[in-house]
C-alpha cells in the first residue's frame, strides 16, 4: 500500500495502479513530437506507468524526441513509477543514452 497524494485524494491510501499506453503512428516530425510530449506530461502527472510504443512510428529526429521525453521521464522516475519505451529503434536508444533520459527501454 502507498500514500497517493494525486489520484485517490490527499493522504488517502491506494492499492490502485494506473497504466497508460501511447502508440503514435507515422512520422514524429517536430510538431508531432511536441504534441506527444504534452500528452506524456499529462499522463505522467496522473499515471503510475506510461508505456510509449514506437513500433508504428518513424522518428526522423531522435535527439528531438529524446529531449521531449526528458520532462515526463523525470516525473516518472520515482519509486513505484516508470516510463517504458517499447519497440525503440537503435538510433533512438542511442539518443536516449546520450541525453540521459531516465526510462526503461525495449529495443525494436
Amino acid at each position: 500500500m502507498r500514500i497517493d497524494a494525486g489520484r485517490a485524494g490527499i493522504g488517502e491510501r491506494s492499492d490502485a495502479w494506473l497504466t497508460a499506453v501511447l502508440r503514435p503512428a507515422g512520422n514524429l516530425d517536430p510538431p508531432q513530437v511536441e504534441r506527444l510530449a504534452g500528452a506524456l506530461e499529462a499522463l505522467a502527472a496522473s499515471s503510475d506507468m506510461v508505456i510509449l510504443d514506437l513500433g508504428a512510428a518513424n522518428v526522423p529526429e531522435p535527439y528531438r524526441l529524446a529531449a521531449a521525453l526528458r520532462a515526463p521521464a523525470r516525473q516518472l522516475a520515482r519509486p513505484g513509477r516508470c516510463l517504458l519505451l517499447v519497440s525503440v529503434p537503435p538510433e533512438v536508444l542511442h539518443a536516449l543514452a546520450r541525453t540521459g533520459v531516465q526510462a526503461a527501454t525495449l529495443a525494436a
